[in-house]
């Protein structure tokens, strides 16, 4: 009798376990705190809450110390801040954000969600004659990459990746993609037909 109550018991534990897991894309709330991994982004269980808080760092620190352009922070009960380390990433309860190189919001529209990457970097000098002084001008990078809901792969949205990885799932989207002449300028368009015309399943299995 013992044997079959604890046989019970762990049956229900672990329906319940997998209650607690709800696919991103049918979710209606996003659950607020940390991702460490992207199957707690996928099944919208970040694993770890409190007090997150996204710090922004300037340009000058970007560019000279190579850092970031922003992290994240956890306040302790005192009001100190503790750098957060090795996670995937987090959710504020409005938005869920991606860690590569800083946070970047992640747009959830279907198979293939996009972000895009933000960045500082110097490109050239200016001479300024009328003080005799040299500045950097400052370039901003911006760069937009797809994840697949599934899978959890990150690929730069390109020319490249639509035609070799993304489309060949859809042969007749890619047919019109391979025909369309203006297709340089409406890689979005294809992410946005593609995750119209391609429900994923509810789990990475």
């Amino acid at each position: 009798m013992k044997k079959w109550c604890s046989l019970w018991g762990l049956l229900c534990f672990c329906l319940t376990a997998m209650a607690q897991d709800e696919f991103i894309l049918q979710a209606a709330t996003l659950r607020k705190g940390l991702y460490r991994s992207f199957r707690e982004f996928q099944q919208n269980s970040p694993s770890e809450s409190g007090d997150l808080v996204v710090k922004n760092r300037s340009t000058a620190a970007q560019i000279y110390l190579l850092a970031n352009r922003n992290g994240l922070v956890l306040r302790d009960a005192t009001g100190q801040e503790h750098k957060v380390k090795n996670y995937w990433g987090f959710c504020d309860g409005a938005h869920s954000y991606i860690k590569d190189n800083g946070l970047n919001v992640i747009q959830i529209t279907g198979y293939y969600c996009t972000y895009e990457l933000q960045g500082v970097q110097p490109s050239r000098s200016i001479y300024n004659p009328a003080d005799m002084t040299v500045n950097a001008l400052n370039t901003p990078v911006r760069l937009k990459k797809v994840i697949n809901i599934v899978t959890g792969e990150i690929l730069e949205l390109s020319l490249f990746n639509l035609k070799k990885y993304i489309l060949p799932q859809d042969p007749e989207l890619l047919e019109e993609f391979r025909s369309d002449k203006a297709k340089k300028d409406k890689l979005d368009y294809y992410i946005s037909r593609f995750n119209a015309r391609n429900k994923p399943p509810q789990s990475g299995q």
